[in-house]
């Protein structure tokens, strides 16, 4: 079955802005394997690799603020005053995340007993599906080892496009 058409409509001018197609019926079958595979390959790479992973996306999404915010303005209908910020504040959300990570991340020492060493240690346990609105943080995926298909809101088709 072909995928269903996708018009992003801007609530300022009740115009289309854009029209994608979503995913096919095959896409939906494929997606569980790919996404598996990408686990499997990604969940080896190490704490830091994906720490640096997430510092060039959240570089390129502060480069591209004023163009993320004028999109999500047209997308949105929110006032350009404040879609700046918006974008700041998921930036700044992601940096704590990486600040706090190696404590968050690191092993847990369980209940002690003679002979024993207890721990719980936190590992990446599969790929993620993440339907969010723009501003939901999915950085805190990549950070824990996990690999994402994301989709967002229809009304948000330009912004969901830039490549980070």
């Amino acid at each position: 079955m072909s995928a269903e058409v996708i018009t992003t409509i801007s609530p300022n001018t009740n115009e289309p802005i854009l029209t994608r197609n979503g995913p096919s019926d095959t896409d939906f079958d494929l997606l569980p394997k790919i996404a598996t595979e990408a686990f499997h390959s990604f969940r080896k790479t190490s704490l830091e690799s994906r720490k640096e992973i997430v510092r060039k996306a959240l570089s390129s999404l502060e480069e591209k603020k004023d163009e993320l915010a004028r999109e999500l303005t047209e997308q949105m209908g929110r006032p350009i005053a404040y879609t700046a910020k918006e974008v700041t504040t998921a930036v700044k959300r992601a940096e704590y995340l990486l600040k706090v990570s190696d404590d968050a991340l690191k092993d847990t020492e369980g209940e002690a007993e003679k002979g024993f060493k207890r721990f719980l240690r936190k590992v990446p346990v599969g790929p993620v599906l993440v339907i969010f609105a723009w501003n939901v943080s999915v950085f805190d995926i990549y950070v824990l080892g996990s690999c994402i298909y994301t989709d967002g809101s229809p009304y948000l088709g330009l912004t969901l496009s830039i490549p980070i």
